[in-house]
């Protein structure tokens, strides 16, 4: 196991799934979102297992490992990349949100909107409300297949109302920062609240 700073890194899945307490905080999104700077940022918080499971498409189950134990998930978008990234982050972002264990565990997402220190980034406020309207579509499209085909999945939101995070069963929260600067105050705090000492 890597520690740097407070945070420690847990190499393999095995040694995260063994702890008895849950303080492992879960890095998602897509590749080239800013991960992995978050992972190995030194940040002031309780000793936390952090996991950062890799974006690419292919290793997305990796994820079902490790969200049975996590206090939380920080989900991590490029602001300065939105736009062409934005469907894509959506549906990643939908998979979390539906899956079981975060409903039924009320695991709380951060959607944490990096890269803000360049001048072509997004707002969170502008991220939020395009992920919103993405998710609304993808529930949608999702809802019209038969439920039997769908595993592992809760539904989302409010039927018949257009989709907004304030509907979901977990807290979810939207923020902004910048990994290569340091700005990631708002993950720090996340793990705060939701990381047992």
């Amino acid at each position: 196991m890597r520690q740097f700073g407070n945070l420690r890194a847990v190499p393999g899945a095995a040694s995260c799934l063994k702890s008895s307490k849950s303080n492992t905080i879960v890095l998602s999104g897509l590749s080239g979102s800013g991960k992995t700077i978050l992972f190995y940022q030194k940040g002031k918080v309780k000793p936390v297992h952090v996991v950062d499971v890799p974006g690419h498409a292919r290793l997305k189950p990796k994820l079902d490992e490790f969200l049975p134990r996590a206090a939380g998930v920080v989900f991590v978008v490029d602001a300065q990349d939105f736009l062409s990234s934005m469907q894509a982050a959506a549906e990643y972002l939908y998979d979390i949100l539906t899956k079981a264990t975060v409903v039924k565990k009320r695991i709380p997402v951060l959607i944490f909107c990096n890269k803000t220190d360049k001048v072509t980034a997004h707002s969170k406020e502008f991220i939020k409300k395009q992920l919103e309207k993405e998710v609304n579509k993808l529930r949608e499209s999702r809802n019209a297949i038969s439920s039997a085909d769908i595993t592992d999945e809760v539904e989302l939101g409010v039927p018949g109302e257009a989709f907004n995070f304030s509907q979901c069963q977990n807290k979810v929260t939207v923020a902004e920062g910048a990994g290569l600067t340091g700005n990631v105050s708002a993950v720090e705090q996340f793990i705060r609240e939701h990381v047992r000492a």
